[in-house]
């Protein structure tokens, strides 16, 4: 049977497992750090809206990679060579058509995940950002990403969603 511990002492035991379970807890999040991530995803979001190289450099890390499906079918590629696919450097003719956002933003000390959503005439994506933190600003490191071609109905309408699920195992958009 192991001895009860009152006052002085179970004070003591509980200031020390405190202590060290402070050294093991993430710092914690301030809002300056969700700020910080937004930079390089709205970097990835203008890209996207302008064309331009400068903005998909400053959302990727050089070593940065890219996953997932189109349309049912697996692919990888370095940010490096998504960067030189992806800058135009003009303005997407349907631009006034496509809209994207970003859905959420989650920050644990140096690493982050995002998610954003592409809505564009011919093609929706669910894009899964990892990011880092780096001596001169966090970077997207991994994006992970499922798009397809929206399928139109026989009057010409598009599809504007699929089914989802979550983590609760609701389906939504």
């Amino acid at each position: 049977m192991s001895p009860t511990l009152h006052g002085r002492d179970m004070r003591r035991r509980l200031a020390r497992a405190l202590l060290v379970a402070g050294l093991f807890v993430p710092p914690f999040v301030h809002a300056g750090d969700i700020e910080d991530v937004m930079v390089p995803l709205q970097a990835y979001l203008d890209g996207h809206a302008t064309g331009e190289e400068r903005h998909f450099r400053r959302a990727f890390a050089p070593d940065g990679m890219l996953v997932g499906t189109k349309d049912g079918r697996y692919g990888q590629r370095s940010a490096q060579d998504y960067i030189k696919a992806s800058s135009s450097g003009r303005v997407p003719t349907d631009e006034a058509l496509r809209r994207r956002w970003i859905h959420s933003v989650t920050v644990t000390g140096q690493v982050a995940t995002a998610v954003i959503e592409l809505d564009y005439p011919d093609m929706r994506a669910h894009d899964h950002m990892s990011l880092v933190k780096f001596p001169d600003g966090w970077r997207i490191v991994v994006k992970a990403y499922d798009a397809f071609t929206p399928a139109t109905t026989g009057s010409g309408m598009r599809e504007t969603a699929r089914g989802e699920q979550g983590h609760d195992g609701r389906h939504g958009r």
